[in-house]
């Protein structure tokens, strides 16, 4: 039984000695990177997609496409949002944003 006991106490000293100095260690100031992807969302951008949410939100709630007036709802709802969106992404292709 001596045997069993020494093989495990030598490996809970191994287990010790190579996994609790990882456990402990902290994370340096130089490790912890934020990753910037470019995205800044302005007050104007966060209203201009609040109101299109709410646009299509409200049309779809007045003119119910789900009973058979999908193509009304497509044509008054979703290309206007749509076309400005497109509009507003090439003009900031031409300013260089």
């Amino acid at each position: 039984m001596s045997g069993l006991t020494e093989v495990l106490l030598i490996v809970a000293i191994i287990l010790g000695i190579v996994m609790l100095p990882r456990a402990l260690r902290r994370p340096q100031e130089d490790e912890i990177h934020q990753v910037d992807l470019g995205l800044r969302l302005t007050g104007w951008a966060r209203l201009a997609i609040t109101l299109s949410v709410l646009w299509m939100a409200i049309l779809a709630l007045y003119l119910k496409p789900w009973q058979g007036d999908w193509l009304i709802y497509l044509t008054v709802g979703v290309c206007p949002v749509g076309l400005a969106w497109g509009v507003y992404w090439i003009l900031s292709g031409f300013r260089g944003r």
